[in-house]
């Protein structure tokens, strides 16, 4: 490869302040935003630059010349090219045989009947950014340079597979790979000033915090992007009319940049969001990753469970609700996978005080004294509420210092504050990868690779996520149930209905859908919700667990984990098999009646009395 011409521009200005600028554009096309990706080289062209600015641009095409990635050095260099074409574009790549990427056609005329090329490798999306990397601090690197990467192409980075994506060979790049690809040119010693992305759902607290020692600003959204949503030619403009600002300055105007684009989409009630991270905040002793880490330890205490009986019950369920409506209300991104980290601690310090409010009108409306009021604030329960409002207040704190600038257009994401978490409803398992582990691969769960960040170590937030999803996990549905409203006469002890559970006779339970021993509990979201947390195979809630059972057969009462027909077991499989499904998937008995026979509900023998049935049926509420 020939060695291209430097230019490194002027000394920095009399204040300290580095005018010159080095942007290289990574455009991911080798997909279906090839034709988008040209659109970007277009308005990279119509900029009026000066010499204070570089723009040197990758373009990796899904078509051949040959297929892989063009290099443009779009206002760096100039090949003058005597063939009466005024064509910026053409003018500004770099020829493939200069990168050792030559391919020559057949030749008819000379007898040559067949392509040929030098041997070279069409490279993964790593060692594609990497290549561009290099090839672009090679070009125009210098001490007196501020550096802006751009990244444009689909995402998202976390737990996901899509993030700047091609489809030949296909690859994605990994959150662990970006801070290694960076670090080869930035770090302690020189910040990446500027890290820009047009991906989606990139602008997370995972993605922040596994680029701070490379970065300085990273820009980008929550939720999804629009492919033509970022407006080159006046983000560039921008930056060549004021290159002598500071880095933060740069960044907002950027930002607005890209708001005055993007409010025109609100014609067509299309929402977008966008904010700036300062991520030297996560460079600092106590930051919004500490502040977290408080948090979710504080919501584990909350969401622990006791030993009742024959069950496991939760410590504090009047606070797991609280979570569950702030999750729910908090402002969400890619199908409720990531959530606003600021909206959901807003929203959970409100349920906080709710209760406390609620708990107080109640006491004034029973005239209790002050001294029993006291030994209420005392408690454990009101404890728990005042160290979670605490946490979700700090979280606060620190998302504003971590988040300057942030905007949001329409309706759909306007509780969006510029940060967001990962945080499906339900434990997830999708998309999968492969770990190599020796000669062989282990299968990886999203959550597993999720489990492995950065952030995650440092902060326990997935320790957190296991607590929620056990506390939120439905129990699987044993029993059919009736309800009758209580007398306005009875005590509070009681309730407001009664609860009639009518109780199966014999549970059949099977392992015919056992795949392995070790098998994991999946759940295809293409055909069902994942925002429900329902149990599946071998993911049970903790209080079904001391009643499930692992194998197969008819299950009677009195026996193993039926100990009473008010106690029906669980199945491992995540739900239990009904009586018409059990009637045409077993073969009659033929063993005088105590083989794999179909029972109904307990009905009534000819010496029990209505009173007695009613209440062999009654189950306790706990049991449900």
């Amino acid at each position: 490869m020939k060695e291209p011409v430097q230019n490194n521009g002027d000394n920095p200005t009399n204040d300290g302040t580095k005018t010159k600028w080095t942007v290289m554009v990574y455009l991911a096309g080798d997909n279906n935003l090839t034709a988008s990706c040209v659109s970007v080289l277009q308005q990279l062209e119509a900029v009026k630059y000066n010499k204070d600015v570089c723009v040197l641009a990758c373009f990796d095409s899904d078509t051949p010349w040959p297929k892989g990635s063009r290099y443009l050095a779009v206002n760096c260099r100039r090949r003058r090219v005597d063939n009466g074409l005024d064509w910026e574009m053409y003018n500004d790549l770099i020829p493939p045989d200069e990168r050792d990427h030559k391919l020559v056609a057949p030749d008819f005329c000379n007898g040559v009947d067949a392509p040929q090329g030098v041997p070279m490798k069409k490279t993964s999306v790593g060692e594609g950014l990497k290549r561009f990397i290099n090839w672009a601090m090679s070009y125009h690197s210098g001490s007196d340079r501020r550096y802006m990467l751009i990244l444009y192409g689909h995402g998202p980075v976390v737990a996901g597979k899509t993030f700047l994506a091609q489809d030949n060979p296909q690859s994605s790049l990994t959150l662990e790979e970006l801070p290694k690809i960076l670090g080869k040119h930035f770090g302690p010693d020189r910040k990446l000033d500027i890290l820009a992305c047009q991906n989606c759902v990139m602008n997370g607290v995972e993605t922040a915090y596994e680029v701070k020692e490379q970065v300085d600003y990273m820009i980008g959204s929550q939720g999804l992007v629009l492919t033509n949503g970022w407006p080159y030619e006046k983000i560039i403009s921008a930056l060549v009319d004021d290159s002598g600002a500071t880095t933060a300055e740069v960044t907002e105007k950027l930002l607005k940049a890209c708001a005055r684009n993007l409010i025109d989409f609100a014609v067509m009630d299309r929402s977008s969001e966008q904010s700036v991270c300062d991520l030297s905040k996560l460079r600092e002793p106590q930051n919004i990753t500490e502040a977290i880490k408080e948090l979710g330890a504080a919501l584990q205490d909350s969401l622990r469970f006791h030993e009742a009986g024959d069950q496991y019950v939760l410590d504090y369920p009047a606070i797991c609700d609280a979570v569950k409506l702030a999750r729910l209300e908090a402002q969400s991104y890619w199908g409720e996978t990531f959530v606003d980290i600021y909206d959901f601690c807003e929203r959970l310090l409100k349920k906080c005080n709710q209760i406390v409010l609620e708990t107080n009108a109640l006491l004034r409306a029973l005239d209790v004294d002050a001294d029993k009021e006291k030994k209420i604030c005392e408690t454990i329960f009101m404890r728990n509420l005042r160290r979670i409002a605490e946490c979700c207040s700090n979280v606060l704190d620190r998302v504003e210092e971590i988040v300057p600038l942030s905007y949001y257009i329409c309706s759909d994401l306007q509780y969006s504050h510029g940060v967001s978490i990962y945080f499906p409803w339900s434990m997830p398992v999708q998309p999968y990868s492969f770990e190599r582990r020796g000669e062989e691969f282990a299968l990886i769960t999203a959550f597993q690779t999720y489990s492995k960040y950065r952030f995650v170590e440092d902060s326990g937030w997935d320790q957190f996520l296991r607590a929620f999803y056990a506390a939120t996990l439905r129990k699987v549905r044993r029993a059919e149930r009736t309800f009758s409203m209580v007398g306005a006469d009875m005590s509070l002890s009681q309730g407001l209905v009664a609860e009639n559970i009518i109780s199966p006779g014999d549970v059949f339970m099977t392992d015919a859908m056992r795949k392995t021993d070790s098998d994991q509990g999946v759940v295809d979201y293409s055909v069902w919700s994942n925002v429900k947390n329902y149990p599946h195979r071998n993911y049970v809630s903790p209080a079904d667990c001391p009643r499930r059972i692992d194998n197969g057969g008819w299950q009677r009462p009195g026996s193993g984990r039926y100990p009473t027909p008010k106690a029906p077991p669980v199945s491992y499989l995540g739900w239990n098999i009904c009586k018409l499904v059990g009637e045409v998937i077993t073969k009659p008995s033929n063993n005088n009646g105590h083989g794999p026979i179909v029972h109904g509900p307990i009905v009534l023998d000819e010496n029990e009395k209505p009173a007695d049935m009613r209440a062999r049926q009654q189950l306790d509420v706990r049991h449900e």
